[in-house]
């Protein structure tokens, strides 16, 4: 079944369960964490079954809820020296702390305490990995960039290493839950950082700007300080927006050896001036969604919505597009894209992956009939995941790759 609300841009043909396009995408979202242990299906249908459909205040107030509920839970498994059941209860709560922030006006004090529940949620279950997930700094100009860093073991072997960017309205915490341990499970290291825009960077003024390949360069630049991260095995994927942003940091910086793109996006302006006419004006959520976007990029929050496909349309004739050029991207590509997204989307990842120059490059279009049709797949992680990490195994052919023998210490079926 096909939903009805207009939402800000097509990210889905189908609807999973509310009519109103946006809060059933964000619910997919929710849905697809089940799978990393960032969910559970009694809990989030049980909770959908009590929101009024398209009504935000009631979005936030029923997530809230169950976030404090499962927190409870997770601190008392905690208290009883019950760390598995307790690191899988502070996932969801962090999940469910994110929720109303989907559809939350910033700067406010419940967007603020919202967040910093969902932070502190994903850190006491990032404690309770074997090894821990890291937190850690990236410094970037005269300020730090948020983000963590989970290796696949103590010892500090060299192993290839992803860097997941997130989209235009992620946390790095979000991030965690697109890749989950699937990666340190196969032999990579994998990292995460809110760039500028991102998180709460635009509150120590961090917006997100034309030149985001400068914030891609420092997250490169850290990770090769690690002793952990192989640099002839360095990859960047980028999903949503993210897969824009990762075009920009690849095509200056041959050390990344690898670029993953879901959706292949390297020309965002062009999307975006074709959907301005989907922005939903008039519908509070869809507002709340632009608001938020202005916000990180760093406009009056008083605004017309179609000022943000302005300033898109400015930074794309200005400074991003004139350089997106796509034979400076050297390095082997994978194009992903879900079939139920625009039109507009899934031509350009197919003109792009037609214009890379690499022999190693590979499209991936999923489709509804194998759980992909949904914009980066967010309903089902665990398919890209597949397909991406089989795609670098195979372009990382390097010793350490052939002879999967090599970690024992690895349990390499798929989360």
């Amino acid at each position: 079944m096909k939903t009805t609300q207009t939402a800000i841009a097509q990210r889905s043909q189908q609807k999973l369960y509310f009519d109103h396009q946006d809060m059933d995408y964000y619910f997919a979202w929710i849905l697809g964490r089940h799978i990393y242990d960032g969910s559970k299906a009694e809990e989030y249908f049980n909770v959908a079954s009590r929101i009024v459909d398209g009504d935000a205040e009631s979005w936030q107030q029923e997530w809230l809820k169950l976030a404090q509920e499962i927190e409870k839970l997770g601190s008392q498994a905690l208290n009883r020296g019950d760390l598995i059941n307790g690191r899988k209860l502070y996932l969801r709560a962090c999940t469910y702390y994110r929720a109303p922030l989907f559809i939350m006006n910033p700067p406010n004090s419940a967007f603020s305490t919202n967040w910093k529940n969902m932070k502190f949620c994903f850190q006491t279950a990032a404690s309770l990995f074997e090894p821990p997930i890291e937190s850690i700094q990236v410094p970037f100009h005269d300020k730090h960039l948020p983000g963590y860093f989970w290796k696949v073991g103590d010892r500090k072997q060299k192993r290839p290493t992803l860097i997941v960017i997130g989209g235009l309205e992620t946390f790095a915490e979000d991030c965690y839950f697109m890749t989950g341990l699937t990666g340190t499970k196969r032999g990579y290291n994998v990292m995460t950082v809110d760039l500028p825009g991102q998180g709460v960077n635009p509150e120590s003024g961090m917006f997100l700007g034309a030149r985001m390949g400068n914030s891609v360069k420092a997250v490169v630049d850290y990770a090769l300080t690690r002793p952990e991260v192989n640099p002839d095995n360095l990859a960047v994927y980028g999903f949503s927006w993210g897969g824009h942003i990762a075009f920009q940091g690849v095509q200056d910086d041959p050390r990344i050896k690898a670029l993953i793109a879901n959706p292949a996006m390297p020309d965002v302006f062009r999307a975006a001036l074709a959907q301005q006419g989907n922005h939903g004006i008039g519908d509070p959520i869809s507002n709340s969604v632009f608001k938020q976007i202005a916000w990180r990029m760093g406009l009056k929050i008083n605004f017309n919505p179609k000022d943000i496909c302005r300033r898109v349309v400015k930074a794309g004739e200005y400074f991003l597009f004139g350089k997106v050029k796509l034979s400076k991207i050297q390095c082997p590509t994978l194009c992903l894209a879900g079939e139920g997204e625009a039109q507009i989307t899934l031509d350009i990842a197919r003109e792009c992956y037609e214009q890379l120059p690499n022999p190693l490059n590979k499209l991936v279009i999923f489709t509804q009939k194998e759980g992909g049709e949904v914009h980066c797949q967010i309903d089902n992680p665990a398919l890209p995941n597949q397909v991406m990490f089989d795609w670098l195994d195979e372009v990382f052919s390097s010793k350490s790759r052939q002879n999967i023998q090599i970690y024992p210490d690895i349990d390499y079926e798929l989360v």
